[in-house]
């Protein structure tokens, strides 16, 4: 009777034991992240309107798809890790961004230009290194290189860009030391076709661009910030050299967590 006791006791513990391999995952839990949402854009003169710009993420919190205004929609596809295309559709124009990779960098985007659906011309961005970051850009257009895009880095930020086409442009960033509202869905590498900076970690608090004409666009941000430092409001204020206004533009950030 003893005997056939403890052969009960051991059966049901192996039962539970098997129950619990079951019922559980052997895939890492995943720990929630904060990513941008929705930013609403109050802007205009002499009467403002209000633009919605709305993401969506994939199951790896990698950003799968952006709404501009309602009249733009980005979309993005990637292979394995990598981001493979960025597709974007306005109106009757399509621009498609595809790229291809060397010791698992972006090492060449190839840029296709469609209006109502026929290829009407492309370009294409060569990357070069410095160590893991992209520190030059050539764009070939037709055999030839058009334009070259330098980047300059403080830690991870981008502060520097200079574009050399028949002119040159020069362009100096100043981060401050709280979170970009893309810290947790910033790319690694920069790509030069996005229209927001996605790269760098810290908040953008100023900016000028500078013409070979001496003409200067002065940017200053003035951000509110939640209780994990990420911005919540931001108030960005154009002027050129002369301290004339370029424009006033109000900025509401909304997060979700995922």
């Amino acid at each position: 009777m003893k005997k056939q006791l403890t052969l009960l006791i051991v059966a049901v513990s192996l039962l539970l034991v098997t129950c619990k391999k079951k019922s559980g995952s052997d895939e890492p839990e995943q720990t929630p992240v904060k990513l941008l949402s929705r930013i609403i854009e109050v802007s205009g003169f002499p009467t403002p309107t209000t633009k919605f710009t709305i993401y969506t993420y994939d199951e790896k919190k990698r950003i799968s798809t952006i709404s501009w205004a309602g009249k733009e929609f980005t979309t993005y596809t990637y292979h394995g890790d990598e981001l493979f295309s960025i597709d974007t559709k306005f109106g009757n124009k399509r621009n498609l961004s595809e790229f291809s990779y060397a010791d698992g960098k972006p090492k060449q985007i190839v840029r296709k230009f469609y209006t109502d659906g026929e290829l009407k011309g492309g370009v294409t961005l060569g990357n070069i290194y410095t160590g893991d970051k992209i520190t030059e850009v050539h764009v070939n257009e037709s055999g030839t290189v058009a334009q070259k895009r330098f980047y300059r880095y403080a830690g991870d930020n981008i502060v520097g860009y200079d574009s050399q086409t028949d002119v040159f442009i020069i362009k100096e960033s100043t981060f401050g030391t709280k979170k970009s509202m893309y810290f947790n869905s910033r790319l690694k590498y920069i790509n030069g076709i996005e229209t927001f900076d996605r790269f760098s970690p810290n908040d953008l608090l100023a900016s000028v661009i500078k013409y070979p004409n001496g003409a200067e666009l002065r940017q200053k941000n003035t951000f509110t910030y939640d209780d994990d430092d990420f911005p919540v409001t931001l108030l960005t204020e154009a002027t050129f050299e002369s301290g004339e206004s370029a424009g006033t533009f109000r900025y509401t950030f909304e997060y979700k967590m995922y």
